[in-house]
């Protein structure tokens, strides 16, 4: 528009052969002076009609001429405006730097929009800092260095944009805006919240520093794709898509990329989803939903425990009581006392059974009180407890771990005593030796606790049914609910166990139990199943 308006300008001066009477001035100027005086009266009529801001400048910064928009705009009038130098309308910050960067203009004079994309300022006579764009182009006809400037206020849009800057900073989910290029020319606090970055850290930079990086590398194929055939879609849905924050960390994300035309050319604004909670509330359903199945199987195992193994205990003891009834109708005393006894025995076996069950169903419910235990001291005592002392199986000891460590020490006996007895139980006749190895180490993630035997072994089909409730393999089961108690025991400390066996050689049952600064679980929630 510049370069219109000088052309025209040009056209008025051609036509108007008068020139200024410079003799009437009484004494004669110096030779730039009356060229300066040449050149405005030249642009004075375009000035005048042009309805833009309008200043002429020359290149040592003189303001030769300003139209009326121009003075109302920056509220000077003529005499007070004319030959001033134009860095009295620039800001205090950079005024002091403007001549050096007017000087290069005029060393490479070209035409050219400046402050679209970035914060340009002007300052008033009365002092009040306005937003602007302006348009500088050099004087085409002019032997020495000019400038035309023409200027647009732009505090109307700026006030737009900063009442949409806080419509969207209002807005729950983040909001990402990138250009053809995939740079970054938008964010809101949301997004910027979401992604753990300072607005600052994100403008300009490329959109693949929030994508995972194993995705970074083909991202840019994609928003090249997208540009070239955008419409509005969302991503996410159906299938994993992640977003990464400053920290390295990713989370799922859904995202909504809607397409924008603008100025600057096309743009995309992505609207993202934190989905992080919807995921965990889906895993959490989905770990409830699998203890609830496992209930389910343990409900079912105690169904039949109750209706076979516990009721022929009862039928046994209905019986040998008729039997009693029968021996005290003819008087045979020691008949009686010793099918009363027979009765106590097995009422006594069902108590302790019942006792195991309510023990298991209890397990983990209770909350976890840690203290400092010496792991030793409880194997040493609780072998004593089982044998008694008596000779016929071997106990090794291999304990790297000889500080005190940090667990509950009733739960930890419970768990070394099965595992003993166990072990125990399952030896070898035919072997000449009996052994029995407890070893521990520390590991980076807590202790590291191993019962090994070197007994007649469990087949490998039966692996995953040890630690079932009422899951008797053979006669030397016992009541099948001692295994079980322990891997509730340990899921209940938050750790884990695992079993290696081979039939002929023995097996090892190795748990782990966390550090003292892990958290352990608090209820019977998290069976780890």
């Amino acid at each position: 528009m510049c370069r219109e308006i000088l052309r025209g300008s040009v056209r008025v001066a051609d036509n108007n052969t008068q020139r200024p009477d410079i003799s009437a001035l009484g004494v004669r100027p110096p030779i730039q002076r009356v060229y300066h005086m040449l050149m405005i009266e030249k642009y004075r009529l375009a000035f005048d009609i042009s309805p833009v801001p309008m200043l002429l400048i020359a290149g040592d910064g003189e303001i030769l001429l300003a139209n009326s928009g121009f003075l109302e705009l920056f509220e000077y009038n003529a005499s007070e405006l004319i030959g001033l130098s134009v860095e009295v309308l620039v800001p205090a910050p950079t005024r002091e730097h403007h001549p050096e960067l007017r000087n290069a203009y005029h060393r490479v004079p070209t035409k050219r929009s400046m402050g679209a994309g970035r914060d340009l300022y002007g300052v008033t006579k009365s002092g009040n800092v306005i937003p602007l764009e302006l348009g500088l182009e050099p004087v085409p006809d002019s032997e020495e260095p000019m400038a035309l400037v023409a200027a647009i206020d732009i505090r109307q849009r700026k006030a737009h944009e900063v009442r949409l800057r806080q419509a969207m900073d209002a807005a729950a989910s983040a909001m990402v805006m990138v250009d053809h290029k995939g740079s970054i020319v938008f964010v809101n606090q949301a997004a910027a919240k979401l992604f753990q970055y300072e607005e600052r850290d994100l403008m300009g930079k490329r959109v693949e520093m929030l994508v995972p990086e194993e995705f970074q590398r083909a991202h840019p194929v994609y928003t090249s794709s997208f540009m070239s055939n955008s419409t509005a879609r969302s991503m996410g849905l159906g299938r994993d898509l992640f977003a990464r924050r400053r920290d390295g960390s990713q989370f799922p994300v859904e995202i909504a990329l809607t397409p924008v035309d603008t100025p600057e050319g096309k743009m995309v604004m992505s609207t993202i989803i934190d989905l992080s909670e919807r995921v965990a509330a889906a895993e959490e359903v989905a770990r409830k939903s699998k203890e609830l199945e496992a209930l389910n199987v343990e409900l079912s195992h105690f169904a039949y425990s109750a209706s076979h193994d516990l009721k022929a205990p009862l039928s046994s003891i209905v019986g040998l009581l008729n039997i009693c009834l029968q021996d005290l109708e003819t008087n045979d005393i020691d008949e009686v006392r010793a099918n009363m006894s027979k009765v106590m025995e097995i009422s006594r076996r069902s108590a302790d059974k019942i006792e195991a069950i309510l023990t298991v169903a209890r397990a983990g419910r209770d909350p976890v009180e840690r203290s400092l235990i010496q792991l030793e001291e409880i194997v040493q005592e609780t072998w004593l407890d089982l044998t008694g002392g008596k000779a016929g199986t071997e106990l090794l000891l291999d304990l790297d771990h000889k500080d005190p460590v940090m667990s509950e020490q009733t739960t930890l006996k419970v768990i070394i005593e099965n595992l003993l007895s166990n072990a125990l139980r399952y030896s070898d006749p035919k072997k000449s030796e009996h052994t029995i190895r407890v070893s521990s180490r520390t590991i980076d993630d807590g202790l590291h606790v191993a019962v090994s035997d070197n007994g007649v072994g469990i087949p490998e089909e039966n692996h995953d049914k040890v630690f079932l409730m009422f899951k008797r393999l053979d006669e030397r089961s016992g009541d099948g609910l001692g295994l079980a108690l322990v891997k509730k025991q340990i899921d209940r400390l938050g750790g884990e166990i695992t079993l290696k066996s081979t039939v002929g050689h023995g097996a090892e049952f190795s748990f782990t139990l966390p550090g003292e600064d892990e958290d352990l679980e608090q209820d019977s929630g998290d069976s780890r199943r």
